[in-house]
């Protein structure tokens, strides 16, 4: 892998960091010398990470929080200023959805999902900004989905993630004065161990043939785009939203 000088000693949250693409990512910015903060709704799913960072020399500090909730969000944040002295990075992460069509989700579920998503987002961005403005630097990342853009998802979902889009471009604008870039990252079909093509082979195959790249992404190949945009080599890019997908249109057929 590459080697970022500029991100060794760093400091960056990743929500939403237990398992799958929080995951990859968190350890991929262990693997650069970044100081992490991982982070899950469960301390125990957080061992397995914290497990590997510690294994390559890394520094790592677990924080369970529920990233809808304002308190624990601070608490996040607080915890992380006292472990590691300020925040230079924030990959919002966390989210997570279940699949229903429209006049079968609840107003619980529906809230229940865009507050994973969404909510989150905000919360956890307005809570890095003192921090980042009292640096004069900060890069945030907010993590959306193809589900954003093409049809193929439920909606709950689909709508929380175009939120997040356009999150993320007027807190581009807004920060941008303060150093603060906030940019977005659009990731298609991702093998994790959760996800359905790891589940479902069949699955798996008919979505890849609709990948003009004709495979499936794995997280590592939404590391490599979050080091470009958290390094000097993007200082100019703010309010960027990047697709991760292989070139996929139409969304993922069920």
């Amino acid at each position: 892998m590459l080697r970022i000088e500029e991100l060794k000693g760093k400091v960056a949250i990743v929500t939403g960091s237990s398992s799958g693409i929080g995951y990859r990512l968190a350890v991929g910015l262990a693997q650069q010398g970044v100081r992490v903060v991982v982070n899950s709704r469960k301390l125990e799913r957080l061992e397995a990470v914290c497990r590997e960072i510690e294994g390559l020399g890394g520094e790592v500090l677990p924080v369970q929080a529920d990233v809808r909730d304002p308190d624990q969000v601070a608490s996040l944040v607080e915890q992380t200023v006292a472990r590691f002295g300020t925040v230079h990075f924030l990959i919002n992460n966390a989210g997570g959805t279940f699949w229903a069509p429209a006049e079968q989700i609840s107003p619980n579920g529906w809230r229940a999902v865009v507050e994973t998503n969404l909510t989150s987002t905000f919360l956890v961005s307005k809570a890095v900004l003192p921090e980042m403005r009292k640096n004069g630097y900060g890069v945030i990342i907010n993590v959306s989905s193809v589900a954003a853009f093409e049809p193929g998802s439920s909606v709950h979902y689909s709508a929380a993630k175009a939120g997040v889009v356009q999150l993320t471009r007027l807190l581009a604008i807004e920060w941008g004065r303060y150093g603060i870039r906030v940019n977005c990252i659009v990731p298609g079909a991702i093998m994790t161990a959760a996800s359905r093509f790891a589940k479902d082979p069949d699955f798996a195959r008919r979505v890849a043939e609709q990948v003009p790249l004709g495979r499936i992404g794995t997280p590592d190949d939404v590391l490599g785009p979050v080091l470009f945009l958290l390094s000097d080599a993007a200082a100019y890019v703010n309010g960027a939203v990047l697709r991760i997908d292989g070139g996929l249109r139409g969304g993922l057929h069920q």
